[in-house]
């Protein structure tokens, strides 16, 4: 069934990023709280009952470096996909790929005891918005899906890339996390697809 073409114009015309922007204040709040109590995914913890922070450990960040670099990331996620992606369905996919990536880090990476930070969640909703892209844009979502996994395999082969990002974050660059994240944008542009929740894209009219 033909969807509805997002109008990037209409999109941007007014504050209708609300969510976007809350999801940063939410990002910002964390932070705080993570300084006073731990909310990061901690195996022990979520293997004695603390199943929350499958969730709240994509959210928080280890330092101010890595907080904006994460919020500047999501910036631009947002408006790489924004011709895909209305501010509902760019939020839902966010959502799931954090409680996905979550969940696969716990039983798929027994290897991580600690981890914090959205970088994965992102990958994945990159990865979610490059399949819905694939729909109206092949080419442009084939290239934005190459991209990501060129990107994380230069991280994967050569460690040596990613060591001056361990450091400015203080903690080292979870790359197989990254690629868990990748797993579960598949598993959400999947799902998303069979929901009928994405919307063709199309370019604007001229």
């Amino acid at each position: 069934m033909k969807g509805k073409i997002i109008n990037s114009h209409s999109r941007f015309g007014g504050f209708r990023f609300w969510p976007t922007a809350l999801v940063i204040v939410v990002f910002v709040a964390l932070y705080i709280c993570h300084s006073y109590v731990d909310l990061s995914y901690r195996r022990d913890l979520v293997a004695s009952g603390q199943w929350w922070r499958l969730f709240s450990g994509q959210f928080v960040h280890n330092n101010n470096s890595h907080l904006f670099s994460n919020m500047a990331a999501l910036l631009l996620c947002r408006v790489l996909l924004s011709i895909v992606y209305g501010e509902r369905d760019f939020t839902l996919s966010l959502l799931s790929c954090a409680f996905i990536t979550g969940v696969l880090i716990h039983f798929l990476l027994p290897s991580y005891e600690y981890y914090l930070g959205v970088s994965a969640a992102l990958y994945g909703v990159l990865i979610a918005g490059a399949l819905a892209m694939w729909r109206g844009r092949p080419y442009a979502g084939a290239s934005l899906f190459v991209l990501i996994i060129a990107k994380l395999s230069l991280d994967y082969l050569v460690p040596d890339s990613v060591d001056g990002v361990s450091e400015r974050i203080g903690v080292p660059v979870a790359v197989e996390a990254h690629f868990i994240g990748v797993f579960a944008g598949v598993l959400v542009g999947v799902g998303e697809a069979a929901l009928g929740l994405i919307r063709p894209a199309a370019l604007p009219p001229e």
